[in-house]
């Protein structure tokens, strides 16, 4: 919410009012960061399937335009792998790290 009031007097004064977000029922964000072909990346999607009942899956084409920044940094890396921002692993899926993630964000909710 954001109000602006000018009280004739020439200065504007703004309140912003940040609206809590409710993460108790949001699912955790596992990024992927990939391309097409990558047979690595595919290798990670199979292993990913029995988690997305626990978390969203967001992939990220590095080839794509608009994520050049990511091509940079992961061209010889991926699969690399996020878990709400958070570096997981990369060039395999670490199974024991992505249930051990997940449970704490689990616990923390």
């Amino acid at each position: 919410v954001a109000a602006i009031c000018n009280g004739g007097g020439g200065a504007s004064s703004i309140m912003i009012e940040k609206l809590k977000e409710d993460t108790k029922n949001k699912l955790p964000v596992v990024t992927l960061y990939t391309k097409d072909p990558c047979s690595l990346c595919d290798e990670v999607k199979l292993k990913l399937l029995p988690y997305l009942h626990r978390c969203q899956l967001q992939m990220v084409d590095i080839t794509k335009k608009e994520n050049i920044r990511w091509l940079h940094l992961y061209r010889y890396e991926i699969p690399v792998l996020f878990v709400n921002g958070k570096y997981l692993c990369k060039h395999s899926l670490n199974e024991i790290l992505l249930e051990r993630r997940l449970c704490e964000i689990e616990e923390q909710s």
